[in-house]
């Protein structure tokens, strides 16, 4: 057993509050809501967590590994609508309950349903590509999109491919509806994700700032993620807006607004001191109150010296974000199409940590029109937005943590008819969520993925489970023919709770610690703390070791 650990305290707790102890408001909700919904942390050790469950015990101890649970890894949702393939046609998903990507079997129908044609099945030779870890098809769109962004570019010495690596999950979720509670970006920041300015941005004007919702417990309406569809979008994160007493109120994203806002948040600062005597008569608590908001809004003046609308917008900033964009993206700011935009200006946020934790909505993931084609493009558009986090972290040096997923997904031809333009899939025909799957990739700028011994399932990307196995990236299997296990593990088939097993993946990157055991005790204590229950299998779903250690 472990040495048990006298750590400082880092406690928040879950409700809106003014204590000193807290940091200063940077968002605009912040100086309006005049209170941070905060997080609490757990503590015991990890043979007690084997043994206890019970929550009050477990929040009234949660200080123990606090000080190694300090990371703040970017946090990127890449949402299909629609119910794309991920499963087989992209990640190789194994058949086997040893939860081996390899075992793929020799029967070539299997993968049929999969959207794999019977000459590129994956058992035989040249049909699984390893460059990203995760292994995928080597006709996988998400692949192909992901290469052609990640392979070294002329004069590059360094192969981002090598630091990259994911993990698969299998479980059910509903076709083509918005209902699935699969959305993590809330949870994501309570988890950690935080940004200096705006906690969560998103693509699509709804609650989750995606296509699909988050669990109704998880969403925070005090977070709800900013809008941010072109890059003149992003200069108005600074603002509390132009209409609020009128069309010209403080014109704030007008010339001067900067000066205009800085100077009324000082009056409101100003005003609540000039009535503190008066009120300390009737309320004294109120008028501490009053006094510890005053001291939150002096920060006004960092918040408005650091940040401006012009140096948010990459196209009026004087930084390197117009570069680092066009450079990435081999176009310039101007030329590329709506889409491009969009996710470029959610990955400079993010990656800038402006933002804690974003959401790109993608369209077109219900693309079983009798063809291979369509789709096929859909998933190398998704992999592009995923070569393009990346190479810009890689630009930051910040690591980033993406979940790509879907609402359902698709049945490829059961008879294994096959597209004429693309040999290597069969049609797709109709949804299917039993053979939904989700996506988990991580990137560190200068941690190269090695492989261990013989074993190429492992690497220095993922945890050694206890007793020698080692881990693998896949969590969950399918069957013959194609499909999820629905008990393969305790979310396979229980949609309302799966962003626990992205969490606690999530968790697990930002402990501090390189020693396996200890990344994922810290990581489930203090998901224990901050969600409450655990799932029972909970070990067998954390599969990352730390980005930040």
């Amino acid at each position: 057993m472990k040495k048990k650990l006298n750590l400082e305290e880092n406690n928040e707790t879950s409700k809106p509050h003014l204590y000193d102890d807290h940091k200063k408001p940077v968002t605009r909700r912040d100086f309006l809501a005049s209170g941070l919904m905060g997080m609490s942390t757990l503590a015991f050790g990890s043979t007690a967590m084997a043994l206890m469950s019970n929550k009050a015990w477990a929040q009234a101890n949660c200080a123990t590994t606090g000080a190694f649970y300090n990371g703040n890894v970017p946090f990127l949702c890449i949402d299909c609508a629609g119910g794309m393939n991920i499963a087989g046609g992209n990640a190789i998903m194994g058949l086997a309950a040893s939860g081996f990507q390899g075992e793929v079997g020799s029967n070539f129908s299997d993968y049929r349903k999969l959207g794999i044609s019977d000459e590129f099945h994956p058992g035989r030779s040249g049909m699984i590509k390893t460059e990203m870890g995760l292994k995928f098809h080597s006709t996988s769109g998400i692949f192909e999109g992901m290469n052609e962004v990640l392979a070294p570019r002329d004069g590059e010495t360094k192969d981002l491919r090598n630091y990259v690596d994911g993990v698969i999950i299998g479980a059910v979720t509903n076709d083509d509806t918005q209902t699935n509670p699969i959305n993590t970006a809330f949870m994501a920041h309570k988890a950690g994700a935080k940004g200096d300015l705006v906690q969560l941005v998103g693509t699509a004007n709804s609650i989750s700032g995606g296509n699909s919702v988050a669990p109704p417990d998880q969403i925070d309406l005090t977070k709800k993620p900013s809008q941010l569809t072109n890059f003149n979008a992003s200069s108005g994160l600074l603002s509390i807006g132009n209409n609020i007493m009128g069309t010209n109120f403080l014109n704030a994203t007008g010339a001067g607004g900067k000066d205009r806002m800085q100077k009324f948040m000082q009056l409101l600062a100003r005003a609540g001191s000039s009535h503190r005597g008066s009120i300390s008569s009737r309320s004294q608590a109120l008028a501490q109150e009053i006094n510890k908001y005053e001291q939150r809004l002096n920060g006004v003046d960092s918040v408005f010296n650091r940040f401006s609308p012009a140096e948010l917008n990459p196209t009026t900033s004087t930084d390197s974000a117009r570069a680092t964009i066009e450079a990435t993206y081999g176009k310039t700011l101007a030329t590329l199409t709506q889409n491009e935009q969009q996710s470029a200006n959610i990955i400079n946020l993010l990656t800038k940590r402006v933002v804690g934790a974003a959401t790109i909505s993608v369209g077109g993931g219900d693309y079983h029109d009798g063809t291979a084609m369509s789709g096929h493009n859909k998933d190398r558009e998704i992999g592009r937005y995923i070569g393009w986090a990346f190479r810009i972290a890689a630009a930051r040096n910040v690591p980033c943590f993406i979940h790509v997923f879907t609402d359902g997904a698709v049945i490829g031809d059961a008879a294994g008819q096959v597209d004429p333009n693309l040999q290597s899939r069969t049609v797709w025909r109709s949804d299917d969520g039993t053979r939904s799957a989700a996506l988990m990739m991580v990137f560190h700028p200068n941690r190269q993925r090695q492989m261990v011994g013989g074993n190429d399932e492992y690497s220095n990307f993922l945890l050694q489970k206890q007793g020698g196995a080692n881990s693998t990236r896949q969590i969950g299997y399918f069957r013959a023919g194609g499909g999820n296990v629905l008990d393969a593990h305790s979310l396979s088939n229980n949609v309302s709770q799966l962003w626990r097993a992205i969490i606690l993946n999530y968790m697990a990157t930002m402990v501090n610690s390189t020693d396996d055991e200890q990344v994922m005790n810290v990581a489930a204590e203090q998901f224990r703390c901050r969600f409450g229950d655990i799932p029972a299998d909970w070990r067998n779903l954390i599969r990352f070791k730390s980005l930040v250690a």
